[in-house]
């Protein structure tokens, strides 16, 4: 069962489309384009459901940037995009005439660019609204199955971790990207996020 309530799903919905306007700005002004972000769908679960979620069962390999934060709240924020949209997107970044073959050496440093930008404002701002710091690491690019992405044991996370996740749509010109941000954490961290959110709300609603 989420831990979510209705109240705290709007919430942290709300709070997260403050966080990619502000990504959408800057990937704007890097693609030299309009481009939209939104959060169409934001829940809590465990970390089984969310590999249902975050993976089809034919996507047997699947490229992630992985970037850690910390705070009163911490846990690993993850990016995921399908292949169509990954290739897309470092297509606008870089140009469409590249080849293919220097697109492929290219796009794990524009995919690891385009993710911090996208991971560090989403939770910069809910850091910034909820007065709550939160320190980003280095982003890291992870390729495998969900289940090597996603692993509990390489993550440091007991059986009780739970993930936040975000399923996303970038709208650009005659296209759209989609990608799902989920942000793995302990039950303790996202109690410690609860808490934080409430006290918002105690004030705000």
């Amino acid at each position: 069962m989420t831990p979510l309530s209705e109240m705290q799903r709007d919430a942290l919905s709300e709070l997260f489309n403050i966080g990619m306007g502000n990504a959408a700005s800057a990937l704007s002004e890097m693609l030299d384009d309009e481009i939209i972000l939104s959060v169409p769908y934001l829940d809590c679960m465990n970390i089984k459901d969310a590999k249902k979620l975050l993976a089809s069962p034919e996507e047997l390999k699947l490229d992630a940037v992985e970037q850690q934060f910390e705070g009163k709240f911490s846990g690993s924020a993850f990016l995921f995009f399908g292949e169509q949209s990954s290739l897309e997107l470092v297509r606008r970044i870089l140009g469409s005439e590249v080849s293919l073959e220097i697109l492929s050496e290219l796009e794990h440093e524009a995919l690891k660019e385009v993710s911090n930008i996208i991971l560090n404002a989403c939770f910069g701002c809910v850091g910034d609204i909820l007065n709550n710091e939160l320190e980003g690491g280095i982003p890291h690019l992870r390729s495998g199955t969900i289940d090597y992405i996603m692993n509990k044991k390489q993550l440091g996370l007991g059986e009780d971790a739970l993930v936040l996740v975000l399923a996303m749509s970038f709208a650009l010109p005659n296209k759209l990207i989609s990608g799902k941000v989920s942000f793995v954490m302990t039950a303790s961290s996202m109690d410690a996020l609860l808490t934080e959110l409430n006290d918002y709300l105690s004030v705000h609603m």
